[in-house]
């Protein structure tokens, strides 16, 4: 039996804004409880896509062979737009042959090296539709979040940390606002030339050859001229008070420090690969993927590690807050089904492009029309990931946003007693007896029986080692055991309950 469906002729034109996707009620999936019979009340739909899935299993699972190939079909076959972040080389060839075979090779934009795709992320932000656009703070932001996944310092806050962040976010703040008052435009070598020329002592701003050869304080020349009858004028008293008087005020330890700081995360995006892909043009935006568009960032972690990291990071960022606009406040969700289309995150190694504020996103996906799926090994990749001292409960708080759990096979005993303890425990009958022989008195047989009622997982964590795992062995089987927050599937089993909070489903790698 196939692992989706689609009802509709989801193959039309999309031109004039037609809809072409399935409503929110409409079978993505058909699980079945016993492997044969599908019913209406196990389908899982798009509504339920909304909620977010994590796929767990280790790696040889067929995780993602099984559920994730079920998933990321039933996606394109619906024609969903989305974004797909890479970790292995042959991850983009995999969704090409997706896309291939529901014939939307046309619709994919691919990412990468040799591409032609350029994404200039400060002057996207600056020019981007809606009322935020161009606000310094989401500026400022957006560049502390790829700085938060190269530091991988979620949850440490304290004083001292604090105080850092706040001076690096006052540096780029004013870095930005001249940039913009000055220039009308922004991109990270302008913020790099106006940090990295700001005077470094209270003498040498007042120093005319500092002036003569300083890129910051040419700009502030530029901009004196071009906002003197503008309502920015206090912003640009306030920029040049921070550059010719705060900043080389500061103790040379600390000014070091906050410079630092910025430039060793922006040197990685001011040369090569990732200088041309997000520091030059902008030819293509998040937007895209709301008209059909399948964003792969062909920037494999395993390849180009770190660059491959931060660079898909910030765009997916970017992309979560295009996602959280789209849909007004205003707009009812039966005209948000017919006029917006469902978009999808996609993840394989998802311990790579984690941070905090995927917990946020997740919170609003539903409201947003938008399907995150993730897929990693086990719950302590994601304690790596998250770091600090509250790394567990900011990973427990975010995968409790992922409203879908799919495990797979896994030998992690951690992972298999999240699983477990996710599902539940129930009282159980648990009954002992016992024979014995007296040796006395013509040795008589004594006989003994009980029971009683002992609270034991639903599913014990020693099942989830022995799941199949696919391939010639398993007949490209592969089992799953599958939790929804809420959720009540039918059982078809004999002896177990007529309804239960998970449903055990066998993907097939080969249909």
């Amino acid at each position: 039996m196939e692992d989706f469906r689609i009802t509709k002729q989801l193959q039309a034109s999309n031109a004039g804004g037609k809809k072409n996707w399935p409503d929110d009620d409409e079978a993505l999936l058909e699980l079945s409880a016993d492997g044969i019979t599908s019913r209406p009340e196990n389908f899982w739909c798009l509504k339920d896509a909304f909620e977010g899935v994590q796929i767990l299993g280790a790696t040889g699972s067929g995780k993602s062979s099984g559920s994730g190939r079920a998933l990321a079909k039933a996606f394109i076959e619906s024609n969903l737009g989305g974004l797909v972040l890479t970790a292995k080389n042959d991850e983009v060839l995999t969704w090409k042959r997706y896309a291939k075979e529901a014939g939307r090779e046309t619709e994919l934009l691919i990412v990468g090296p040799d591409s032609p795709h350029r994404f200039n992320f400060l002057r996207y932000e600056l020019k981007r539709p809606g009322t935020g656009a161009g606000h310094t703070e989401n500026l400022v932001n957006l560049f502390c979040s790829v700085l938060e996944a190269a530091e991988r310092k979620q949850g440490q806050g304290g004083g001292q940390d604090a105080y850092w962040q706040r001076t690096l976010k006052q540096l780029l703040r004013n870095a930005i606002d001249l940039a913009v008052l000055s220039l009308d435009d922004i991109d990270l070598p302008s913020l790099y030339r106006i940090i990295t020329s700001a005077p470094r002592s209270p003498d040498e701003a007042l120093n005319s050859e500092w002036q003569e050869s300083s890129a910051c304080f040419a700009l502030l020349e530029v901009a004196k001229s071009k906002v003197e009858q503008t309502d920015r004028k206090s912003d640009l008293e306030l920029t040049r008070d921070f550059w010719l008087r705060e900043f080389p005020s500061l103790a040379p330890e600390t000014r070091s420090v906050i410079v630092s700081t910025f430039t060793s995360m922006a040197d990685c995006f001011l040369r090569g690969m990732l200088r041309k892909l997000f520091c030059t043009d902008l030819n293509f935006t998040p937007e895209d993927t709301f008209n059909g568009k399948i964003i792969i960032l062909n920037l494999p972690v395993k390849e180009f590690n770190e660059l491959g990291q931060f660079a898909q990071v910030l765009f997916k960022f970017v992309w979560q807050r295009a996602v959280e606009r789209r849909i007004s406040a205003d707009m009812r969700r039966e005209d948000a089904q017919a006029a917006v289309r469902p978009v999808f995150l996609w993840a394989d190694e998802s311990q790579f492009f984690v941070n905090s504020y995927d917990a946020l996103f997740q919170s609003t996906a539903r409201s947003s029309r938008a399907c995150t799926v993730y897929l990693t090994q086990n719950l302590p990749s994601y304690f790596s990931a998250f770091g600090g001292q509250n790394s567990r409960s900011d990973a427990e708080s975010f995968l409790g946003n992922l409203q879908t759990k799919i495990f797979h096979a896994n030998g992690d005993p951690t992972t298999n007693n999240w699983a477990a303890d996710s599902i539940g425990k129930t009282r159980q009958a648990q009954f002992y007896g016992g024979l014995s022989e007296a040796l006395a008195r013509g040795g008589a047989m004594n006989q003994n029986a009980g029971g009683s009622m002992v609270v034991e997982f639903v599913v014990q964590p020693q099942e989830f080692t022995m799941l199949r795992t696919g391939g010639p062995e398993s007949k490209f089987l592969v089992d799953s055991i599958i939790f929804q927050g809420g959720r009540r599937w039918v059982a078809l089993k004999k002896g177990e309950p007529a309804a239960q909070n998970y449903i055990r489903h066998v993907f097939s790698q080969q249909t």
